[in-house]
């Protein structure tokens, strides 16, 4: 059984010795709770800067006799300054009763006063209260050895977080909680059925570290009390042992499986909550929250790259903490917390060309749109697949197709098919029959603003020729300036150059 509390004021005024010489607390009765560190004695009024703090001090109060009661203040002030656990006076050397002064000044400086109204040897009280201190302070050892040998055998068996927590709040006796360092509840334990919304008081905290960096935090709650060093040994030694479980998870065997299963899970909307996702996601090292900015990137057509390779080519690629990747039926799914969609998909294309050495690359990579939450994954990676069938080029970005990706579910529809023909038939047909290219004129002068000399360099034709097919276009179709028709024809080209 572990300790829980080291010696007190009323554990040393029950030693044998002391409660032969029948103490009797004059002031501080209600701090008899108080920790006492060591006793000594002293008949010197300037016994004060002897000590350390913590000490419960023996005298007869010789060194006080004459001094009145500006002299007896001024020595409870020194003595209180130094935090001194407790005064013990042995009546009947120098005083019969506690001097009124004296008394008084303890009060004042709630520095608890016992008086001895039994003459004990004082080097017999001594040896019998520093042997119990000492024996405390083995006991001590013993308790944090245990303690620690208790959660390195759980770490031992594979204890992960959720296990090792459920250990300290045994240990400790009291309610524990892991936290990340934004807030985020990782793992509980010791909680009443109400769970994190009527928590304890944290009492005691330690920070929790992974690779050099603070991951988050372990406590301790009430009704633990912050002066219980079984609760301060709980929290240290079970900051160090999460610390290597993290470790072990971010780096073991078994990161694949985690890392597959958390991306699975948050595409495929399996999670009862969005702290689920997050805590999760600390578990693995990633310093992700529930809100921010989070694009989902798919690479695929790999070829005979090694998809281990590209998980790691992708993480490489980006900012460190940043991506949670893994290989999904072939293919590598990667959330990402960045704004800048495009920059990622670029720079995870060029590391994944790189391990194509020999081979012609292959790689495509779309990025879905970028979304406000990290529940809303799934919603960007919907969009990139339906990019990725919309678009041939290697670099695609759902961002810059809205449009197209609106009206890619309407593709087939007979009145997609009748925009079609009543606005840009003619020129399909006259392309087909005579080898123009007036669609794409017509595309290509729209996207730039209907400016002529534009439209002439994009294509790299005379003005002149883009003149003449612009006026073609016209005599088929009819004018194209009026803004009643401008969206319309938009659509028509849009719908024409989906595929299917």
């Amino acid at each position: 059984m572990l300790p829980a509390m080291p010696l007190s004021l009323a554990d040393v005024l029950a030693v044998d010795a002391l409660a032969r010489a029948r103490p009797e607390v004059v002031v501080g009765a209600d701090l008899l709770d108080r920790p006492v560190r060591w006793v000594h004695t002293s008949e010197l009024a300037e016994a004060a800067y002897l000590l350390r703090g913590g000490e419960l001090l023996l005298t007869t109060g010789l060194g006080l006799g004459g001094r009145g009661a500006v002299g007896e203040a001024a020595y409870v002030a020194a003595l209180a300054d130094r935090g001194v656990a407790a005064l013990a006076l042995e009546l009947g050397w120098t005083f019969t009763e506690p001097p009124d002064g004296l008394v008084e000044a303890c009060r004042q400086h709630g520095l608890p006063l016992v008086v001895l109204r039994e003459i004990v040897p004082f080097v017999e009280i001594t040896e019998q209260v520093q042997t119990a201190l000492l024996e405390d302070a083995q006991a001590g050892t013993r308790r944090d050895r245990d303690v620690r040998q208790l959660l390195s055998d759980a770490l031992l068996d594979g204890a992960g977080p959720a296990e090792l927590t459920t250990l300290m709040a045994e240990l400790a006796g009291a309610p524990v909680t892991v936290t990340t360092a934004d807030g985020a509840l990782v793992a509980s334990a010791g909680l009443d059925g109400a769970g994190s919304r009527r928590r304890g008081r944290p009492v005691v905290r330690r920070d929790v570290v992974l690779l050099e960096r603070h991951w988050g935090q372990v406590a301790v709650l009430s009704p633990a009390r912050a002066d219980d060093p079984t609760a301060g040994s709980v929290c240290s030694f079970g900051a160090e042992a999460l610390g290597l479980a993290l470790l072990r998870s971010a780096a073991g065997g078994d990161l694949v499986h985690r890392r597959h299963q958390l991306l699975t899970d948050l595409t495929e909307r399996r999670w009862r909550t969005p702290g689920e996702l997050v805590s999760r996601a600390r578990v693995l090292g990633l310093p992700f929250t529930a809100e921010g900015r989070y694009v989902v990137l798919v690479v695929t057509e790999l070829g005979p790259v090694d998809t281990d390779g590209v998980v790691r080519a992708v993480t490489g690629a980006l900012a460190p903490g940043s991506a949670l990747a893994a290989d999904v039926d072939g293919e590598v799914v990667a959330v990402v917390r960045t704004s800048a969609a495009t920059t990622a998909a670029r720079a995870v294309l060029a590391a994944v060309d790189r391990l194509a050495t020999g081979v012609p690359a292959s790689a495509r990579v779309v990025a879905g749109p970028v979304v406000g939450r990290l529940d809303e994954a799934d919603r960007s990676l919907a969009a990139a697949r339906r990019a990725l069938e919309l678009s041939p080029e290697r670099l695609v970005s759902a961002g810059t197709m809205t449009a197209q990706l609106l009206l890619s579910g309407l593709r087939t529809e007979p009145l997609a098919e009748q925009v079609v023909r009543e606005e840009i038939g003619r020129l399909v047909e006259h392309d087909a029959a005579h080898g123009s290219d007036l669609v794409r004129t017509l595309a290509v002068y729209l996207a730039h603003s209907s400016s002529k000399v534009r439209t002439s360099e994009a294509l790299r034709l005379r003005r002149q020729t883009v003149h003449g097919r612009l006026q073609k276009i016209e005599e088929l179709i009819g004018d194209v300036h009026a803004a009643s028709r401008h969206t319309a024809l938009v659509v028509a080209l849009a719908l024409r150059d989906l595929p299917g």
